[in-house]
């Protein structure tokens, strides 16, 4: 049987870099493949090659041929390979955020991010069967804007697989995702593996459906071993650390009453209602885990932190308050309290189109701010510096981010977060994107943190990325808060398990 896509001896070069190649790789129909490799090996530009985003080098060959007869270019095929990709959700976050759930579903039958023609009847009903399907009726009819990170990606998935493609490329699919969700869209895929070819990019065995029957494993833009069947899952285990921490900066953290406090807080985003009434306190020595499903507003809640969401007044009880770091300005806080999340990462999207180095890029995390606002210090170059070459980046120091894994660009802004030694850490899933090795490291740095007396507030959805310095638990759900105390109450609530 002649492959869906072939590729010959393919390279692809940019601005005189070659970003991966050569590659030869077939798929066939049926087949289900996995693709792993550290940060950077090339991973997301091999996918985005097979779908026909990026061109062949001159040197090698890209085949085409769903049953037509060969073709060199994806002309009238890009309908017929979906994809789920976290540059695809970046774009839904930098530009279109008034967009409804449903439109985006109905977007995937014309290969175009948004809805810019009416879909056809039995187009408007598969895009509502697989929404259907999926359980996500509440999403169809919501704006992005006032979704959670995991919500979106349910979306994105449905619109892949609206139209039955030929051929779906998944790349780190499953991040933000709870695990009640992360079980559901496997068992999605499992279902949909009989009917499409499948390539999957993972950094983790569990973010895999059972039917890859092949693995390759990719490093420098190569593909080092291609092994049938499922034994080369166990490339993907935690390997040794890619970064090296060395010795930490013991936090000088000033006496103050709390860090965090706040009182009968609501958010309404375009009259949804994202947060209920919420009191929280943060105190010095505490280190709290954020707990709860997709859409429970966890991350709109370190939003309040940071000020990109504002408490809303809607009743009785009044706007609610907020304080930070003892009763700090949010001018005066902002620069104290480090960032890693989705929403900040996306913003230098938008407003810097990646143009920011790596290196500018951890500067900036010294005044807060997206992008750099004056010259940095001598001693913030020292610093920015030194982090770099605790993440294991420090040759990259000049790299734009445009030209970095989405996994490089996350450890780039945990530097970012952590270099001026903030007073209180907000950490948003901040070890999604990273392959193993890198994780394992980036959690070790982060206990570190926490150790030398860094205060911090970790959300993420992965029992494994928990870091023994987490004490406090706080669970939301619907907006509510269920439980907010010590990690050793929660544990025998029975509620500590995934």
């Amino acid at each position: 049987m002649h492959p869906l896509i072939e590729l010959m001896e393919a390279t692809v070069t940019r601005g005189g870099t070659r970003l991966a190649g050569p590659l030869t790789f077939s798929l066939h129909r049926g087949e289900s493949v996995a693709v792993t490799g550290p940060n950077g090996a090339g991973k997301t530009t091999l996918l985005r090659l097979l779908r026909g985003e990026l061109s062949p080098d001159a040197s090698g060959t890209r085949t085409y041929d769903f049953g037509d007869g060969p073709q060199r270019t994806p002309l009238g095929l890009r309908q017929r390979i979906g994809t789920v990709s976290a540059d695809m959700q970046d774009f839904y976050f930098l530009h279109a955020l008034r967009t409804l759930g449903r439109s985006v579903v109905l977007a995937g039958f014309f290969d175009a991010p948004l809805l810019y023609e009416k879909a056809a009847p039995e187009q408007e009903s598969a895009a509502d069967g697989i929404i259907v399907r999926m359980g996500i009726e509440d999403l169809a009819g919501a704006e992005l804007g006032a979704l959670s990170t995991g919500q979106v990606r349910k979306l994105l998935l449905a619109r892949a697989l609206a139209p039955k493609p030929d051929v779906l490329l998944l790349d780190e699919w499953l991040d933000g995702l709870d695990a009640v969700s992360r079980s559901d869209a496997l068992a999605l895929l499992e279902r949909a593996a009989g009917e499409t070819a499948l390539v999957c990019a993972a950094h983790r065995p569990d973010d895999l459906p059972g039917s890859v029957d092949r693995v390759l494993a990719m490093d420098g833009g190569r593909i080092v071993s291609d092994v049938s069947g499922k034994a080369g899952l166990e490339l993907i285990g935690e390997t040794s650390s890619g970064t090296t921490s060395g010795e930490l900066p013991v936090a000088a953290q000033p006496p103050v009453d709390y860090l965090l406090r706040m009182q009968g807080v609501s958010v309404v985003v375009d009259g949804t209602r994202i947060l209920h009434s919420i009191d929280w306190e943060v105190l010095p020595g505490e280190n709290w885990l954020v707990l709860g499903q997709n859409g429970a507003g966890k991350s709109t809640l370190l939003k309040l932190v940071t000020s990109e969401a504002a408490p809303y007044a809607d009743d009785v009880d009044g706007v609610g308050r907020i304080d930070r770091l003892g009763g700090l300005t949010m001018d005066e806080a902002r620069p104290l309290i480090g960032v890693v999340s989705p929403a900040l990462q996306a913003s230098y999207g938008r407003e810097l189109g990646w143009e920011a180095t790596a290196l500018e890029t951890v500067l900036s995390g010294f005044r807060g701010s997206v992008g750099m606002l004056d010259e940095p210090t001598d001693r913030e170059l020292l610093a920015a510096n030194e982090w770099l070459e605790r993440i294991g980046l420090a040759e990259l120091a000049d790299r734009a981010l445009r030209r970095m894994s989405y996994g490089q660009q996350r450890r780039v802004f945990l530097a970012r977060a952590m270099v001026s030694n903030p007073r209180l850490l907000l950490l948003d899933e901040p070890f999604s994107g990273l392959d193993p090795a890198s994780r394992a490291g980036m959690r070790a740095v982060v206990q570190k943190l926490a150790e030398a007396g860094t205060p911090l507030v970790l959300v993420t959805h992965h029992a494994g990325d928990r870091i023994p310095a987490l004490n406090r638990v706080l669970l939301l759900e619907d907006g509510r808060c269920l439980f907010g105390g010590s990690m050793e109450e929660f544990l025998v609530s029975g509620n500590g398990t995934d």
